[in-house]
């Protein structure tokens, strides 16, 4: 872990039970970090970039086939240390959308945190989406708001999330408008 980080430039933060790392770098001119969470039954990763324009409220997508399975775990921070992200809160009170647009809402699950968020969808990112694996996209729940963009997947072993935090971060600069 330490060489492959220090290899591609990233700056690393570890546990010293190997169940938690945090990764920071900057691709294509934009910032990143990354977090591995082996702690709890799911691991996941979380992939957070700076995303523009920047909206006001938050965006919460999930596959139909995600949606359907179990929501995201997040641990709370009473079992972490670490407090709740930023955007819990109003994911946990956001409404459905309805986008009016067929080929998103029949793959797609899309809540916002305010009415707003209808009247700035991320076409282009939904587009990419749509484009993944369905095996990843069928795990993974985006959150996009405040100028982050936010790549949270479940089931994500050790040895998997470095090459997929590499992945997300070079198709989150292709999902760019």
């Amino acid at each position: 872990m330490r060489s492959e980080a220090k290899r591609r430039r990233w700056s690393l933060e570890e546990d010293n039970e190997g169940l938690w790392y945090r990764l920071t770098g900057n691709k294509a001119g934009r910032a990143w970090l990354a977090e591995w969470n082996g702690r709890g039954p799911r691991p996941y990763i979380e992939l957070s970039v700076s995303d523009e324009p920047e909206i006001d409220s938050w965006c919460f997508i999930t596959s139909k086939e995600r949606h359907s399975d179990e929501p995201p775990r997040f641990l709370a921070g009473t079992f972490t240390g670490k407090s709740e992200p930023e955007w819990f809160a109003e994911w946990m009170h956001a409404k459905v959308i309805d986008t009016g647009l067929p080929e998103f809402d029949s793959h797609f699950v899309i809540a916002g945190s305010s009415s707003s968020v209808r009247d700035q969808l991320p076409i282009q990112l939904l587009r990419k989406l749509g484009e993944l694996p369905p095996p990843l996209l069928n795990k993974i729940f985006v959150i996009r708001g405040k100028g982050k963009l936010v790549f949270h997947v479940e089931e994500t072993r050790r040895a998997d999330a470095l090459s997929l935090i590499e992945r997300l971060m070079l198709w989150a600069n292709s999902a760019r408008p």
